[in-house]
């Protein structure tokens, strides 16, 4: 009598707690799986224009139906997102809870399919050239966020663009390979 009393009160302990142990790893959406190739977004101090980019990448990359994700990181990182960031993505509706800013690796620029260093120098990019973009043209976001924003969402617009059409020509051809 005791076992099935004891297994029903395990069911029950999991169920309550799973949700909660997972709820966290979709607001902070900061890592990528093995099946979703990541595209790194780096500035000087990884707290807004990186944190940005990342986020509308995500965004709009999930309604693409692409796998592709976003995670932004600093070379001279902040203890904290800034502030302008912060206040004008929660304005937009992201939630940004639990968002740090992080040192750029060379492991994140060998493992991502796709670097956009924006207006920074990277480490050791010599060994990751044929995969960086420079975005080396974006307002300030403390100035300005809204311009700021626009200027980087239509970058990441056409970004997210550029590889949905290479899914779609990458699918085109599996499907006429015998």
């Amino acid at each position: 009598m005791r076992f099935p009393l004891l297994l029903g009160l395990f069911v029950v302990i999991t169920a309550l707690f799973l949700p909660v142990a997972s709820f966290g790893q979709g607001s902070k959406d900061q890592s990528a799986t093995a099946d979703s190739p990541t595209i790194l977004f780096v500035c000087e101090h990884g707290a807004a224009k990186s944190v940005i980019a990342a986020a509308y990448f995500n965004k709009l990359a999930k309604e693409r139906g692409l796998k592709y994700r976003a995670v932004f990181r600093g070379t001279n990182p902040d203890p904290a997102l800034a502030m302008a960031a912060e206040k004008g993505l929660k304005e937009d509706g992201i939630d940004t809870h639990g968002w740090k800013p992080e040192m750029v690796t060379k492991k994140d620029m060998d493992a991502a399919s796709r670097v956009v260093a924006m207006g920074c120098a990277l480490p050791e990019k010599d060994a990751v050239a044929g995969k960086i973009d420079e975005w080396n043209d974006i307002s300030s976001v403390s100035q300005n966020y809204q311009v700021a924003r626009t200027e980087i969402v239509k970058k990441v617009q056409s970004l997210v663009d550029d590889l949905a059409k290479k899914e779609r020509e990458a699918k085109g051809k599996k499907k006429t390979t015998p």
